[in-house]
This record gives structure tokens, sequence and C-alpha cells, in this order.
């Protein structure tokens, strides 16, 4: 990956090192780390430390991964609440107000985060690792609230007492979103709607649980702060939520080959009718195919990929599915 950074990138972290560390630090290098769709995130290495400056794109193509900034710090102070180690938060701004970018500076971890797994480490390590994982599971388990949505009153989610108003309400954000880029046909659109407005089956109520909303080893750190002792941190709130109790995948961990549906005793109807999940697959894919502004990322060579894919068996498949349930 090409290491370039828009000038303008590197305006905006000086003017927030200086506004957030102090007028005298210098900067001494500053690269990509990673980014994609929502965001752009740069390591910041200075004469007072390290940081991480993650900017959120201006072009969001579905409705459902905006808030991303405000996502960032509200789920970063509720787990630390809950007492998983995060990065602290040294600044941010949510309405451009500072220098015309919304934004989030926090503190770097060193090393990178668990991408390939936990074959790198000894076994020693590993053991640890799988340890705090476990943790971090149980701890996230039990963060609950009043209502299903986001995380702040003001989000693009909203709030809702039941998890069916949560789900119809984000239905109708998705499929706003597959009008506005034109993904269906008429009769897709049709029976994607239909399929939509059709009530949730379940048979347990549920309480509006904490959901990071991506939380695998690619937003894991085993790592330090300030040269303290390595522990893992948990990075990247940016699609945290209220909603259903979260099967993460890094469950495979701990219960390999294990359906974790029926491990934590969920209703399995509900989870496998669901169509958010789907639907966020598809606005995926389709973000992707309508993105330009991904260069230097580390998604990069990904995202060409699926540029060069021109076929929509992707919408297919997921009209597939919202026809079936209609049968």
């Amino acid at each position: 990956m090409e290491n370039y950074v828009a000038p303008e990138i590197t305006v905006y972290a000086e003017q927030i090192i200086k506004n957030t560390i102090g007028t005298k630090t210098k900067i001494k290098s500053f690269e990509w780390s990673t980014g994609g769709l929502f965001n752009k995130v740069f390591c910041i290495n200075t004469t007072d430390g390290d940081f991480v400056l993650k900017i959120e794109c201006d072009k969001i193509f579905f409705a459902t991964r905006k808030d991303q900034i405000e996502n960032e710090v509200a789920g970063n102070q509720i787990f630390q609440k809950a007492g998983v180690a995060c990065p602290n938060i040294l600044a941010y701004d949510f309405n451009k107000n500072n220098i015309g970018i919304r934004y989030v500076l926090m503190e770097r971890v060193t090393n990178d985060c668990l991408w390939n797994g936990l074959d790198q480490f000894d076994e020693e390590t590993k053991s640890e690792i799988i340890r705090q994982i476990n943790i971090i599971i149980e701890k996230e388990k039990n963060i609950t609230n009043t209502h299903f949505g986001n995380l702040s009153p003001s989000g693009t989610l909203g709030w809702h007492e039941t998890y069916d108003g949560y789900y119809h309400s984000t239905l109708n954000l998705l499929i706003n979103d597959c009008i506005k880029y034109n993904l269906f046909t008429d009769e897709e659109l049709d029976i994607v709607k239909k399929a939509a407005q059709k009530p949730l089956v379940y048979s347990k109520k549920y309480i509006p649980a904490f959901d990071h909303g991506d939380l695998g080893y690619h937003n894991l750190i085993w790592g330090s702060i300030n040269n303290k002792e390595n522990k893992l941190y948990v990075i990247d709130f940016g699609n945290a939520a209220f909603g259903l109790p979260y099967c993460t995948e890094i469950y495979g961990i701990r219960k390999e080959g294990v359906d974790m549906i029926d491990v934590m005793g969920l209703d399995r109807n509900l989870y496998e009718n669901n169509l958010i999940g789907d639907f966020g697959s598809i606005l995926w894919t389709a973000s992707q195919k309508l993105t330009e502004d991904y260069k230097s990322s580390r998604m990069e060579e990904w995202i060409e990929d699926v540029k060069k894919d021109t076929s929509r068996k992707y919408i297919a498949d997921f009209v597939d599915k919202c026809r079936n349930k209609l049968e």
C-alpha cells in the first residue's frame, strides 16, 4: 500500500495536534493506518507520543452507517465504563465546527490488530489473548439499555421501545438507500418492500443489548499504550448500536464448530428471518462498486476486485430470499 496522504489531511492533522496536544508538539511522521468506505484512519508519530486520527468520509452510501464519529466516542465510553480496555479519546468533532471535518483523535496502541489470527503468537500469549477475549464478550453481553437503536438520541437509527419498531424503521432506511442508488428493478423493489413489511415472529422478549457492530480480529489489538503492559484493546465503534444480543465472530475462538444461536439460547427464527444483515451486505457491496474514495487504503485491492464484477448476483440472491419469505 502506498503511503500517499492528501495534503489537506496533513493540514488537518497538524491543526488537531496543535489544538489538542500542544502548540510546541511536532509531527515526526504521518501515515495511513487503514480505512475504507466510512472512515480514513491515520497514525501520527509526534514529539509527544503516538496518536490515531480517524476522519469520517464525506459520502457514506447507506444511512445505517452514518453517525460514525458519534458512535466511536459513545461506544468507546460505554466499553471503558464496563471495564474493557480501549484507547483514550483525546478530541473529537461531530459537527465540523473546529476545522471542517468530522474526526476523532485517540491514543495509539502499539502493534497491529489481530487480523491474521492467533497463530502469530506463542502459546502463552495466545492463551492470555483468548482469556481476555472471553472477558470482553461476557462484559459486552451485560451492557443493556432501555431502547433499541442509536447510542445517542440524535442518531439516524432513532430510539425505539421495541425491537419490531427498530427493525421496520431500519428496513425503511435501507430500502430508501436502495431506491436512491437504483439497485432494484420495479418488480424486485415490490418483492423487497412486501418482505420488509412482514411481521417478525419470535418467542422471546429481548432487552436492548449493546452491539459493537464489528467485533472481530480486525478490531482487536494486543499491545500497549505509553509502554505499559500488553493487553487486549478494542477499537472501532463506528457501527455500534443497541440491538439484539450479537453472535460475534470471535465466539469461534472459544466455541469452535458450535452454533452460537443455540449456545446463547437465542430465538433462531428471529435471527434467520431477519433482513437487516442481508440488506447491509448488499449495500456494502454496492457501496464498494460506487465509491471513488478508496485509494491507498488497505481495502484498495479488495474494492478493485468488487468493481470488476459487474454481475447482479448479490442483488438477485437477496431478492430470492425476500421472495421466499412471501411464500
